[in-house]
């Protein structure tokens, strides 16, 4: 008896996984336009493909919240990165760092279309997301956040957005 509850309770937490994994994909528009993914002391190319990616992959994370077979299309038309990009002399050495100061708000322009599994559009539309907390102020929780992530205002900020926005759809 307690095998076969167990047996159940197994199978039913698989479905409820399956059961909710949406898909995300996203176009970058003009990158070069964008008004700042400067690179510090990375190679500009690949600083931004890997800006890019992770983004992406952030997108990914979080649409897995959504029914099965619903897609968010997203085309960001510009991106803006918490801080700014600084020239540091400590140790006698010139490099470039970038450095989030407290008022170095992250900011993401995108046009969005939220389709289900029929391909259908239940939602779209145009946002400017400027993120106004950053982890450690606030409302978020420093101790909750990965130490040294590469975009954490930024996913803050898409986080508070897609909730907001999709509450009606998200489990």
């Amino acid at each position: 008896m307690m095998m076969k509850m167990y047996g159940m309770l197994v199978l039913l937490s698989f479905v409820s996984v399956t059961a909710w994994a949406g898909t995300a994909e996203v176009s970058w528009h003009e990158p070069e336009k964008y008004r700042d993914v400067r690179a510090g002391e990375e190679i500009q190319s690949r600083f931004e493909k890997r800006i890019f990616e992770e983004f992406e992959m952030y997108f990914d994370y979080i649409t897995d919240r959504l029914p099965e077979g619903y897609t968010l299309k997203l085309k960001v038309t510009d991106l803006d990165l918490a801080g700014e990009v600084i020239f540091n002399t400590d140790l006698g050495r010139m490099q470039m760092l970038r450095v989030v100061k407290s008022n170095d708000f992250p900011r993401i322009e995108f046009s969005y279309q939220l389709l289900n599994e029929k391909g259908v559009q239940v939602e779209a539309g145009e946002e400017r997301l400027r993120g106004r907390e950053l982890p450690g102020q606030g409302r978020i929780a420093r101790q909750a956040r990965p130490q040294h992530d590469l975009l954490d205002y930024e996913k803050a900020m898409i986080e508070r957005w897609f909730r907001f926005r999709f509450e009606n759809y998200v489990k």
